[in-house]
């Protein structure tokens, strides 16, 4: 008894230290799972929220259903090859793309058969559309690739793949012939009307009349018609003739009978233009502004030019013009001092503008003084070598000078900086350093699409 007793006493503390532990060590364990399990039912609660979310929400309505179902199959429905093709041109004129295919600048080749192709379990026709070419600005262009590409109109249209290029491209052959025609009809009728003193041409064959010509003078296959250009109604009488002989009425710009000034008693027969007829038709105002047309009936002709684009490189070529034949007509071999490009500045006036008299304006030089430019006289001419209203000092004598116009009038739509040697560039404002440079380039992108429909229902 006495032994159990020891012994019972000598493991007594380490007994009751186990024990302890073992309960510890099994309520840390119960703690731990409660914790998890805690955890566990707030995602699943977290969960039973959400699909509860979902099962609360309101199924939609069956015409609602009826609806979209219905869009669906309406953008799968067949479509004719016309159908494709107006839609897409539709989308590259809105973008200004010129859709006319006179201009060659929007192609379409032909389409080819469509495909079936399985998708989800069904057939569908696959249309693919390969070389869509659209060619002119830059923003036009990309405005066109950004409406094919968004699906916009034809929500089953794929743009499958887009190559976008530049490339210098001055007009076509035929739009660079009637820039040089209508720059060379606007010289002569300058020509004429400096030549015969002409502030303004009397009787004007203008747009007001209906009617424009190709004819720069009288026709003599046609004896019963007069006929000539700009001005066929003034008499010999009011162009100041008083000899005996016969010359013919009007101004004209080809086999015209000019009066002489100090000799009026005799005429003289001179041409300012090479030929009778020119490829294309005019109309002019009385202050020699002349327009450009493919017909005589300018209630139904084309007017040119025929694009906005087409616009722009018409009136760079003028300018353009304009600085080679006021440098070849004052003898310049460069221009003195050119508003060019470094100086950071472009403009859109020709000449000296009458309402802003404190600042003097022109293109392309408005600093060369009348000195410099060899006048002796005792007059004001203006300084500047300009393309409009230009005071050119006479070669043949230096105390004259003549007012000439190289360019049709003050202002241009776009602006201009100048090189010394002639070299004119385009901008679409003032400051070159913030301004778009138009380079005369096109950019062109080559499209291919698919376009998605169910097949065609066999009858």
């Amino acid at each position: 008894m006495d032994t159990l007793r020891a012994l019972l006493q000598r493991f007594l503390p380490t007994g009751s230290l186990f024990l302890f532990g073992f309960f510890l060590i099994l309520y840390i364990a119960m703690g731990v799972l409660y914790f998890q399990q805690n955890s566990k039912q707030g995602d699943l609660q977290e969960r039973i929220n959400g699909i509860m979310s979902v099962v609360t929400k309101p199924l939609p309505s069956v015409e609602k259903l009826q609806a979209e179902y219905e869009t669906v199959n309406q953008a799968l429905a067949p479509l004719a090859e016309e159908e494709v093709l107006d839609i897409i041109v539709n989308l590259a004129d809105e973008s200004g793309i010129d859709v006319d295919p006179d201009s060659g600048e929007f192609t379409i080749p032909p389409l080819t058969p469509p495909k079936t192709k399985q998708m989800g379990g069904g057939n569908y026709q696959v249309l693919t559309i390969n070389n869509i070419r659209a060619q002119g600005d830059y923003d036009n262009v990309m405005a066109f690739v950004t409406k094919i590409d968004s699906s916009e109109i034809l929500q089953t249209m794929v743009l499958k793949s887009a190559h976008i290029s530049q490339f210098a491209f001055a007009g076509t052959d035929e739009e660079q012939a009637r820039q040089e025609e209508f720059y060379t009809i606007f010289l002569a009728v300058q020509d004429l009307m400096a030549d015969n003193e002409l502030s303004e041409i009397p009787y004007p064959m203008d747009f007001i009349s209906g009617l424009a010509t190709n004819k720069m003078g009288d026709d003599p296959d046609t004896r019963d018609k007069i006929e000539g250009f700009p001005d066929i109604i003034s008499t010999v009488d009011q162009k100041g003739y008083i000899g005996e002989e016969s010359p013919r009425n009007g101004y004209v710009l080809y086999e015209h009978d000019k009066i002489i000034a100090t000799d009026t008693d005799n005429f003289t027969t001179v041409s300012y233009v090479d030929g009778l007829e020119t490829e294309y038709y005019y109309t002019v105002a009385a202050d020699g502004t002349i327009r450009q047309f493919d017909g005589p009936d300018v209630t139904t002709a084309t007017e040119y030019p025929i694009s906005e684009r087409e616009a722009r490189r018409r009136e760079l070529y003028l300018v353009s013009q304009a600085v080679i034949k006021m440098m070849q007509d004052n003898g310049l071999g460069v221009i003195p001092y050119p508003l060019n490009f470094i100086s950071g500045v472009a403009t859109n006036f020709m000449g000296d503008n009458p309402n802003t008299k404190v600042a003097k304006e022109g293109f392309p030089d408005i600093i060369t003084t009348t000195e410099e430019k060899g006048y002796t006289g005792d007059k004001f001419p203006r300084n500047g070598y300009v393309l409009y209203e230009h005071d050119k000092t006479v070669s043949t004598n230096t105390t004259e000078f003549e007012t000439i116009r190289y360019f049709p009038s003050l202002s241009t739509e776009y602006y201009y900086t100048c090189e010394r040697n002639g070299t004119v560039r385009q901008f679409d404002g003032p400051d070159v350093s913030s301004a778009t440079e138009y380079l005369n380039s096109d950019t062109v992108a080559i499209l291919t699409v698919d376009i998605y429909t169910k097949p065609q229902e066999s009858e």
